[in-house]
């Protein structure tokens, strides 16, 4: 039994790793390329961040222990709304918007007022619930209190964004909270790309 633990926990850190430096990469480059308006990159990087996120918010639910499993499955089941929201969103973009002949600027994401940014902000506003709620998994020392405080952190933006939304904050405060997202998100991934490696270097 014990040889079986150990066997699942290398598989846990090893795809918790890749998924993490993939993570990692995706985030990166979204970041970048949303801040800066280059499409339709920014938006195939943010459609192929979302299930490599997923896998990572699983891995994180996999390495809690037992006693904060019910915070990191409440973090995953966010996940899965924001993965959901966001791939959607960002699959019309790709397809039924960039393909169509005829107006579609009501669901055209380079148009401020569309409906699509409704879609876009409450998906990373589920994003920042699932990285609050996973929070607590991690510990008070080290490497762990840094993931902690920047999923907190990430948390409080995307609370931040739809509260912003809905009161119609300016597009350049809004954008002020992206930048911050693109250092926050990519630093938290990375690290936890770190903590997956060195959880499977660990004798257990």
């Amino acid at each position: 039994m014990a040889q079986t633990d150990s066997v699942n926990k290398n598989y846990v850190n090893q795809l918790g790793f890749w998924s993490a430096v993939v993570a990692t990469i995706l985030v990166t480059v979204a970041g970048i390329t949303a801040t800066a308006s280059i499409q339709p990159f920014a938006t195939i990087m943010g459609f192929l961040l979302t299930p490599s996120f997923l896998v990572v918010m699983a891995c994180i639910h996999c390495y809690a222990s037992e006693s904060k499993k019910v915070f990191s499955l409440v973090g995953l089941s966010f996940t899965i709304i924001y993965a959901t929201l966001i791939s959607i969103n960002y699959f019309i973009q790709l397809t039924f918007v960039n393909q169509s002949t005829f107006d579609v600027s009501i669901f055209s994401m380079t148009n401020p007022q569309s409906m699509m940014w409704v879609i876009e902000v409450l998906g990373y506003f589920f994003m920042g619930l699932a990285t609050l709620f996973a929070a607590p998994v991690f510990g008070s020392g080290g490497i762990e209190k840094i993931i902690k405080w920047l999923f907190i952190v990430n948390g409080i933006l995307g609370i931040g964004a739809l509260i912003g939304y809905g009161l119609n904050v300016p597009l350049e405060i809004m954008l002020g909270g992206l930048i911050v997202w693109d250092i926050v998100m990519p630093t938290s991934t990375a690290l936890l790309a770190y903590l997956f490696w060195y959880a499977g270097t660990v004798k257990t």
